[in-house]
């Protein structure tokens, strides 16, 4: 078994454990059936429904997990995911080993591997985030993509433009 993963069968997730992942970001997979990954920090989850063959890029044997397994993503270790069930999960990324989750980017971009949560565009048929770099890069290829602030759909404001018509009277100042 791969070092840099481990997989916790969901007889041996503690309550304490799963307590804490409620409080973690959840992912839903809806649509997308498979993509590779790269943790460049320590990734915790909790396995909620469905479940995912993982094949290790060191050419070490696919794992499978699936709902009720807590699965810890160790710095360094890479894979690509094939989601064999759609699968609901928490997650928290880890930036220490002081066992502190820390805000880092949860929206990475399908191309270039950048974190883009600030801003970005989905693809929705393809179920891809691009970040501002690459979507200018190939604007065509991604034509119809939502532009996104934070993981949400994002409208520019328009400008407040001024009503046409009568502006109101203008005071008189009093003389004094």
């Amino acid at each position: 078994m791969n070092a840099l993963i481990t997989i916790t069968p969901p007889s041996e997730v503690t309550g304490k454990y799963k307590k804490e992942a409620k409080a973690w970001t959840k992912w839903d997979s809806e649509k997308k059936k498979g993509f590779d990954y790269d943790y460049t920090n320590e990734e915790r989850i909790l396995i909620l429904e469905g479940s995912a063959t993982l094949t290790p890029a060191d050419g070490s044997d696919p794992l499978t997990i699936k709902a009720g397994n807590a699965v810890t993503f160790h710095k360094g270790f890479e894979c690509t995911w094939e989601i064999t069930k759609r699968m609901k999960k928490h997650y928290a990324i880890f930036a220490n080993e002081e066992d502190q989750v820390v805000e880092l980017p949860a929206i990475t971009c399908d191309v270039c591997k950048e974190g883009c949560v600030e801003e970005s565009y989905f693809v929705k048929g393809d179920e891809l985030d691009i970040c501002l770099k690459c979507y200018e890069k190939d604007k065509d290829k991604y034509s119809g993509a939502e532009h996104q602030k934070g993981g949400e759909a994002w409208v520019e404001p328009k400008a407040a433009t001024k009503k046409k018509g009568k502006q109101p009277p203008k005071k008189k100042q009093k003389k004094g």
